[in-house]
Parts: structure tokens; C-alpha cells; sequence
């Protein structure tokens, strides 16, 4: 219940888990996105998404878990806020995407 307690918020995560369906973080956190934050009442707080992953060996789900953590607030009624751009990345395919834009700030300390 702690979120509830904020005007906006900044939340990360790394992905993991690949080739999982869901719950790509692979950390203990995805038990409360899919568990306990269900029953928060967030809507219309303001959230940004970043998230960690690699681009180049994992391409084809790069930062799948950011889209996730994203989809989890908005289905909480957020305002999600800070789409990124995905020009100068080199994935092939993500849930982080959300239209034309990047859910957020995605780093890759790898490549």
C-alpha cells in the first residue's frame, strides 16, 4: 500500500526468465505485480517505466519484463508517462513496445 502514498512514480525492473510467457523478471517482485498490487487503488497516479536487458542476445524479447511492470499500472489505471524512442537500438521484437515508442527508459549495459 505504500505506492498509494505517492503523487507519481518510477518503477524498474531487469528481464529475466527468458522464454516465460509472463512474469519475465524473474524476481521475487513478480508475485506482487500479479498478486498484491491487484488490490491497490492507483488511477490516475502519474508512473515512468525504465528497465535493464540485452539487446543483441536476447533480440527477440529485449526488456520484456518493462512491458509488463508497464501493462500491470495502466490496467491499475496509472497515467503511464516517458515513451521512449527505439532509434539506435537493435532488437528485434519486445513487449516494451507500446505503439512506436519504447514503455520507457530501457538500458543495456551489455551492448
Amino acid at each position: 500500500k505504500i505506492f498509494e502514498q505517492y503523487g507519481a512514480l518510477v518503477v524498474g525492473t531487469p528481464t529475466w526468465n527468458t522464454g516465460a510467457d509472463s512474469e519475465r523478471s524473474g524476481t521475487g517482485w513478480d508475485e506482487i505485480y500479479y498478486g498484491e498490487m491487484q488490490d491497490l487503488n492507483l488511477v490516475g497516479k502519474k508512473v515512468a517505466v525504465f528497465g535493464l536487458g540485452d539487446q543483441v542476445s536476447y533480440a527477440e524479447n529485449y526488456a520484456d519484463a518493462s512491458g509488463e511492470l508497464y501493462d500491470v499500472f495502466e490496467c491499475l489505471g496509472c497515467q503511464m508517462i516517458g515513451h521512449t524512442s527505439q532509434d539506435g537500438y537493435e532488437h528485434e521484437a519486445s513487449k516494451a513496445i507500446k505503439g512506436d515508442k519504447f514503455c520507457g527508459l530501457l538500458c543495456d549495459a551489455v551492448n
